[in-house]
This record gives structure tokens, C-alpha cells and sequence, in this order.
């Protein structure tokens, strides 16, 4: 009796072994499976850290099997200043109440626009990043009205030229009105497009897309040269970061 109770302790014992064996063995394989696929499922595209003008940025060629960013960042029709055929976009998301784009605004752009946008080297792309509130989605959509009448970067740099403290009431839809019967825009017209609440997929759409983009501040800058080849300048950088910029992409 006592020698069966042994051999049933020892099939028991090598059996508990021989299901730990197989257990590794399946555990490696399923793991492994699963760190390939989130390897790509994860990996968009492929990067590189330049420095530009003492300024560390990002530089990424997309993958072909992963989703493009730089495909979807100009896709559509957003607004544009410059020439269409310039080599390199510059695509701005930006909120209007955000006090790191206005101040951006107020220093950087115009030298940007001067050396690069009107050089023909580059064209500015406007999408919404809207964060702050109701008051960041009236303003986009009034710019899109302005749009509408031809004045849509006319009414951007008046919004960001009134800027005040977010949240504060100057961007209320009745400032809005202000702001566009001072452009001399068809008021009939503007109110219309204003409150048809046509704009709002396009609003969502760009905050998605900058969300999927890695977005995480205002103003956060994507440069796309015409190989596709995509530098990323976060935050209100100097001018002189974009024009080196560029110049990467082209050279």
C-alpha cells in the first residue's frame, strides 16, 4: 500500500512539472505574440531628434503601414496662406484664447510670414485646437464665417490682435458680431453662416486630428517638406527655429 502511495505522489509530482513546462512554453509564445503586434500596432512612424537653432525638436518620415500622419494633416481643405505650390507646409493648431498663441501672434508670425510664407518657401496652415472653452469654438466658427466673405485670416489675426484673458467675454458671440462688422463683412451673410452650426464637424475634426497628430500644447507647429519628411516645433518658438527648419527640409 505504501509503495502505491508513493508512485501516485511521484505521477503527481511529474505531472505538476510537465504543466509548468507547458505553461512557460505557452506563456513565451503569447507574449512574444503580443510585444510583436503592439510593436506594430505602436510604431507610426520613424524618428529623430534634430536641434534647430539650439531648439530640440522632432523629425519623422511616416511608415507605410501604419496610419500617415502627414497625409492627414493636409488633407481637406483648411485655410491657407501663401502659395499652394510652396514646397514645404507649415500646419498651425492653435486656440484663440490661448495666451501662448496670441503672444506668438503677436512677435513671431508676421516675420514668419514675410521670410517664408511670402518668399514662396512655405505656406501656413491654420486647424483648431480648441481647449479653452465655448468661447474658443465661437471664435473658430466666426472665422469660418469670415471665411466664407474671402476674410478668414483677416478675422484670425483681428481675434488674436483683441485677445484678452480666456474665458473673459471677449470672444462671446456678441464680440464676434463686433469684430466682423468691423471687417465691413455682409452682416446678413455672417450671421447666418455663424450660427448654422455647420462648422462644428470641422471644429471636432481638427482637435481630433491633433490629437491622433500627438498634439499637447498650443501653438504646436507640424513642417512638412515635399518628400514628405515631417519636422514637429512645439510651443511659441522664434522665427528663426521655423526658417532653419525649412531650410532642412529643402536642402
Amino acid at each position: 500500500m505504501k509503495q502505491i502511495s508513493q508512485g501516485i505522489a511521484v505521477s503527481i509530482f511529474l505531472g505538476l512539472i510537465l504543466i509548468m513546462v507547458l505553461g512557460g512554453i505557452g506563456w513565451h509564445l503569447l507574449t512574444s505574440a503580443s510585444s510583436t503586434l503592439s510593436t506594430t500596432m505602436s510604431t507610426p512612424v520613424s524618428d529623430e531628434t534634430l536641434s534647430v537653432a539650439g531648439t530640440t525638436i522632432s523629425s519623422s518620415t511616416p511608415s507605410s503601414t501604419a496610419f500617415n500622419v502627414t497625409a492627414a494633416l493636409i488633407s481637406g481643405s483648411p485655410p491657407i496662406l501663401g502659395s499652394p505650390n510652396a514646397s514645404v507646409t507649415i500646419v498651425e493648431f492653435g486656440d484663440y484664447q490661448c495666451p501662448t498663441c496670441g503672444a506668438w501672434f503677436s512677435t513671431q508670425e508676421a516675420s514668419l510670414v514675410q521670410n517664408l510664407v511670402n518668399t514662396g518657401k512655405a505656406k501656413l496652415v491654420w486647424r483648431d485646437f480648441d481647449f479653452y472653452g465655448l468661447d474658443s469654438v465661437s471664435a473658430s466658427e466666426a472665422a469660418y464665417a469670415a471665411g466664407e466673405q474671402g476674410k478668414f485670416w483677416q478675422f484670425h489675426d483681428l481675434l488674436f490682435q483683441n485677445q484678452q484673458i480666456p474665458n473673459g467675454g471677449w470672444a462671446s458671440r456678441q464680440n464676434l458680431v463686433k469684430l466682423a462688422t468691423q471687417l465691413g463683412l455682409n452682416m446678413t451673410q455672417f450671421n447666418s453662416d455663424f450660427n448654422s452650426g455647420k462648422y462644428d464637424s470641422l471644429i471636432s475634426a481638427n482637435h481630433a486630428l491633433g490629437v491622433q497628430a500627438g498634439v499637447t500644447e498650443t501653438p504646436t507647429f507640424f513642417l512638412i517638406g515635399s518628400n514628405g519628411k515631417m519636422i514637429t516645433i512645439a510651443g511659441g518658438q522664434p522665427e528663426s527655429v521655423f526658417e532653419q527648419a525649412v531650410a532642412q527640409l529643402t536642402g
